[in-house]
């Protein structure tokens, strides 16, 4: 009788250390489909590969510190990068946003915007070209009188209300902004990358004879991590020939770089 008892205890003490496995199992799984989770939540808000376009996209634009941002109302992606109404994208510095800046008189207001984005680190910015103020029109249009009150209607009036857009650009808004002439295209110049307090600048030389002609600072975008990462790889400063997008902002030039490829001296210059 004494055997069976203890037999019988030797059972109930392996059901609860299988319970104890189990339950242990069961919070690691937890854990790892937590993590999982958080991993393709980091995967959706990956940044937007460089040169993406935005091709007439809704949003509010925002202001706080001198720096402008754009949130957009719907999610824009590539396929990969995601740029989503959660996370507002800081404007670059450009005559176009020096325009925007001008016509804005409150916060939060809804735009719609040209331009594309550059991608700096794990960040987006835009780099704006065009925009149209938008506004909302939640009003309902009224009836015409000429309605004939005998015949009945196909479709209800609320689902005609739901068919009317939401959002209108505003014809008052419409006319077209001054373009971006103060912009222009630089090709074909060499010198090297500067790196201050205040930022990166492009420091353009004289090809040999050591002279700097002037410094520009850099706006971010892919093209600048990269000259970063090559001038990171050495101590030596490395001279380079860029095309750039010139581009003023409260009386001030910057570049956008397009390309940027390393000079080879071969010891005719001094560096």
């Amino acid at each position: 009788m004494k055997k069976t008892q203890i037999n019988t205890d030797i059972f109930r003490h392996g059901l609860t250390r299988i319970n104890t496995v189990i339950l242990f199992f069961s919070v690691i799984l937890l854990m790892l489909n937590s993590i999982c989770f958080a991993q393709n939540s980091m995967q959706k808000t990956l940044a937007i590969r460089d040169g993406f376009v935005l091709d007439g996209v809704d949003g509010k634009i925002t202001s706080e510190n001198g720096q402008w941002f754009f949130t957009v109302f719907e999610p824009q992606t590539d396929g990969k990068g995601v740029m989503n109404p959660q996370t507002a994208v800081a404007i670059l510095p450009s005559s176009m946003l020096e325009k925007l800046a001008s016509t804005i008189s409150a916060q939060n207001v809804p735009f719609r915007i040209w331009g594309k984005l550059t991608k700096y680190g794990s960040k987006n910015f835009v780099y704006l070209s065009y925009f149209l103020r938008v506004t909302e029109n939640n009003e309902p249009t009224k009836q015409a009188d000429s309605n004939d009150t005998n015949e009945a209607k196909i479709i209800p009036d609320d689902v005609l209300l739901l068919l009317k857009p939401k959002r209108v650009i505003s014809l008052a808004e419409l006319k077209k902004p001054i373009g971006t002439e103060a912009d222009g295209i630089l090709a074909d110049r060499t010198g090297f990358l500067r790196k201050t307090k205040d930022g990166v600048y492009f420091g353009f030389d004289g090809m040999g004879r050591n002279i700097d002609l002037l410094q520009l600072p850099l706006l971010e975008c892919q093209e600048l991590e990269n000259m970063e990462a090559l001038q990171g790889q050495t101590a030596i400063p490395l001279r380079y020939n860029i095309s750039a997008i010139v581009t003023r902002y409260k009386d001030r030039n910057y570049l956008l770089l397009q390309r940027a490829t390393r000079v080879y001296s071969h010891g005719n210059f001094i560096r």
